[in-house]
């Protein structure tokens, strides 16, 4: 017991080595306490004075003084021991609201980004400038491949259009196309938005070539009149009905359009653009193809966009690398993404 009480002596205490925190400090007289107070109980003599504070001081460097009580018992005096401040949990930010539709309507708001775009004073190789009713179709349709490729369930052609290029140049036109769309700064990968994008770039550039942006235009007469209604081109993009068989995507899409004609986008595609009157080649299926081609529009470039993506050796224009990929185009498509993604639930239940 005399071993334990001289820890408390002041000459002791002053040999310890200083405390540099006070949570230390309040430890290490915790357990002196502790040792002094069983050492007092298993004798039998613990001091009913030491059970009661006494004076303490305190050094300027916060080291701890054992004081003599009249018993010549040493008390021990503690600081006070500093509970640290619990750091807050911080409150997650809330959800940013949606952004509101435009005032006007997505649809209102996309044809005016077309209007005021500078891919409308662009001209074009061997064809000037594109009709203003052609890039506002171009773009109310890029807005519905948008929505598209977003849907749940899945709609037709979505996995075409999004999907990443295949690397294969003899049916991708992504790859095809792969230096001069890296050129302008342009992705194809991953599967989603950019190669979509993409493809509308060079899809502008490629009715520009075929079209020169009229929805009306009909069969190549140069190349004579000798041939079955599905070799029969039509439209912006002058396809035929023999590319139906490169994917039964291509059948869901025609469906799909053929069940609603009121989202075909004949009057912003018509818009001050006229054709000669010129009827469709042959008769059958690939007839009705052709004619309906024509009057509409969005379903001849949602189907142009995606066969373009497994079959662009259908196309001249694309197999020599004439249609354009142009900047201020791509900017024009940029600012309707924007818009759409802006809120997309609002956006495509206008648009699609």
């Amino acid at each position: 017991m005399v071993a334990v009480f001289k820890l408390f002596s002041p000459n002791c205490l002053s040999m310890k080595k200083r405390i540099k925190t006070q949570n230390q400090f309040a430890k290490t007289v915790t357990i002196y306490t502790a040792a002094f107070l069983l050492t007092g109980l298993f004798s039998g003599c613990l001091n009913p004075d030491l059970t009661s504070s006494t004076s303490s001081t305190t050094s300027d460097d916060n080291n701890s003084q054992a004081t003599p009580t009249t018993s010549g018992t040493p008390t021990v005096s503690q600081p006070p021991v500093v509970i640290p401040t619990p750091t807050p949990t911080p409150t997650p930010a809330p959800e940013p609201p949606p952004t509101p539709a435009p005032s006007t309507g997505y649809t209102a708001a996309i044809k005016d980004i077309a209007a005021k775009s500078s891919c409308s004073q662009f001209s074009f190789t061997s064809r000037g400038k594109p009709p203003m009713a052609y890039l506002k179709g171009m773009s109310l349709t890029y807005a519905r491949s948008l929505c598209r490729i977003r849907a749940n369930p899945v709609k037709p052609a979505a996995s075409i259009l999004k999907s990443a290029s295949s690397g294969n140049a003899a049916k991708d036109v992504l790859a095809h196309y792969s230096s001069i769309l890296a050129n302008a700064g342009l992705q194809t990968s991953p599967a989603g938005d950019e190669p979509l994008h993409s493809t509308y770039v060079i899809g502008v550039g490629l009715g520009m070539r075929e079209s020169s942006g009229r929805y009306c235009v009909g069969w190549d007469t140069a190349a004579g009149s000798d041939r079955s209604s599905s070799e029969g081109e039509a439209g912006l993009f002058q396809q035929s009905y023999n590319s139906m068989g490169a994917s039964t995507e291509l059948r869901k899409l025609y469906d799909e359009y053929l069940a609603d004609e009121s989202r075909c986008h004949l009057a912003t595609f018509k818009e001050n653009v006229s054709c000669s009157a010129q009827s469709v080649l042959g008769s059958g299926a690939g007839a009705d193809y052709q004619a309906f081609l024509k009057r509409c529009p969005a379903f001849a470039t949602e189907y142009a966009m995606t066969l373009i993506r497994i079959l662009r050796a259908h196309f001249g224009p694309l197999n020599r690398q004439e249609a354009q990929v142009v900047p201020a185009c791509d900017t024009m498509l940029s600012q309707v993404q924007k818009l759409v993604e802006s809120n997309p639930e609002a956006a495509c239940a206008e648009l699609f």
